[in-house]
């Protein structure tokens, strides 16, 4: 996967709309780009995995969000909804094998790579769960392999 296929793929979904409510909508861009690029850099040195997952399609944050509260409940696993973890806020947390990071909807891409830094650099199983608004595809990146 090159760069312009994670900024198409993965990105652009990712922060799609995040752009008309931003001061600097061509900044924005430049970030999109910037951060498409900077998770190619990290999947090609091997600290993170990108997998690809269909889900069930949701339109709103709140319906998103209880779609994965639900599924933890039904798994009988611990969560945390809107927690403060130093590089901002994420929707939901479960715990199980590996601690799953959820942000549910629209994700600016410099959250995006402090995410996927922050996981990067934890020496214990982190994913990061990326489900955007109106698809069926969620974006699953994790740092540690199967």
């Amino acid at each position: 996967m090159t760069t312009i296929d994670i900024l198409q793929r993965v990105v652009f979904p990712l922060s799609r709309g995040s752009y008309l409510f931003s001061e600097r909508p061509s900044l924005e861009g430049v970030h999109s780009f910037l951060c498409a690029k900077e998770i190619y850099e990290l999947i090609k040195s091997n600290r993170i995995f990108l997998d690809t997952v269909h889900r069930q399609e949701f339109i709103t944050h709140k319906e998103g969000k209880k779609i994965v509260v639900d599924w933890a409940v039904n798994s009988k696993l611990d969560y945390q909804m809107e927690v403060d973890i130093s590089v901002g806020v994420v929707d939901v947390i479960i715990y199980a094998d590996d601690t799953g990071l959820f942000e549910i909807g629209t994700t600016r891409p410099t959250k995006i790579i402090l995410l996927l830094h922050y996981i990067s650099k934890m020496n214990g199983f982190y994913t990061v769960h990326f489900w955007p608004y109106s698809s069926k595809e969620s974006f699953v990146f994790r740092n540690w392999t199967i």
